[in-house]
């Protein structure tokens, strides 16, 4: 399966045409937003309807940390979603992804690559709990995933196309504590309290990616910008399938549309020729910059 982001509905038509066998969306008050399209409930609808007339599946982004008190709220509202033809959600909380299966026994729930699985002890925890499939980072080789597939029972997801940042990818620590929301604001900016995926204390203002000042004694001496890099594994495709990885998935939900149907065709073309056992067409290492995911 190739798996495509879509923050929009436009996004999604897109990635339908070149190619993906799904999509995966955000529902407004189910992530933590900022730069990445969320949907709005009649929109979800609309691109579940798509979906189904063209033989696809739509995931759904559940990523936001509930506090006890939402847990029934949420569990509620999937349940509704999975009766609108939701096939599928995914989610980075563990006590949430027990809950959710025990709730919705038919419902296909993936360990987001927030949930950290990195080896096959991982998986086997998260398969434990009930967990459908669970996602790995792209910086997994492929001998890893081979390992993993021999002891696990669930769909193994690799993060092919994806930003490594310098904090573990869907756990982030550092709470949107800035609110640029006014920008004519001339006092210091408001700090928010707790994480930003819990129970929707805030939106994701991209801090990470904003340059942080190098005091020395109090003096300014520099601005540096914290590390992240882009991985876009496409030309080693092959071997992550030969490993036995089950769904590819693609980051960006920031992206346009456009640049999500360009990505997914590469990668669709690149599976095909897997397939059909030839080497891919596509042997860059990287992939445009253009390309990169942005705004998380």
């Amino acid at each position: 399966m190739l798996l495509a982001p879509a923050g929009n509905l436009d996004a999604a038509k897109q990635a339908f045409q070149a190619g993906a066998d799904a999509v995966y969306v955000g529902l407004k008050g189910w992530s933590r937003g900022g730069a990445r399209g969320e949907f709005e409930r009649e929109e979800l609808q609309r691109c579940i309807e798509l979906a189904h007339a063209l033989g696809k599946q739509v995931q759904l982004a559940a990523n936001i940390i509930p506090k006890p008190l939402e847990r029934q709220r949420l569990l509620q509202q999937l349940t509704e979603l999975a009766e609108l033809g939701l096939q599928a959600v995914i989610v980075n909380d563990a006590g949430f992804l027990r809950k959710a299966r025990r709730k919705l026994p038919e419902l296909a729930i993936t360990a987001s690559i927030g949930c950290g699985a990195l080896n096959t002890d991982d998986v086997l925890f998260y398969q434990d709990l009930g967990a459908t499939a669970v996602v790995l980072p792209g910086y997994v080789e492929p001998a890893e995933i081979a390992a993993v597939k021999a002891k696990a029972a669930i769909q193994v997801e690799i993060m092919l196309h994806m930003v490594q940042e310098f904090i573990q990818l869907g756990k982030c620590w550092m709470p949107s504590y800035m609110n640029f929301a006014a920008a004519e604001r001339t006092i210091p900016a408001e700090r928010l309290s707790g994480s930003v995926k819990r129970g929707g204390v805030g939106s994701c203002f991209r801090i990470c990616q904003q340059p942080w000042t190098l005091l020395k004694d109090g003096v300014a001496v520099d601005q540096r910008l914290f590390p992240s890099w882009q991985v876009s594994r496409v030309a080693e495709i092959g071997a992550f399938l030969d490993a036995g990885v089950d769904v590819i998935k693609v980051q960006g939900r920031s992206l346009s549309a456009e640049m999500v149907g360009a990505i997914i065709g590469k990668y669709r073309s690149a599976v095909d020729a897997w397939k059909c056992g030839q080497k891919a067409e596509c042997s860059e290492t990287e992939l445009p910059a253009m390309w990169t995911v942005q705004g998380r």
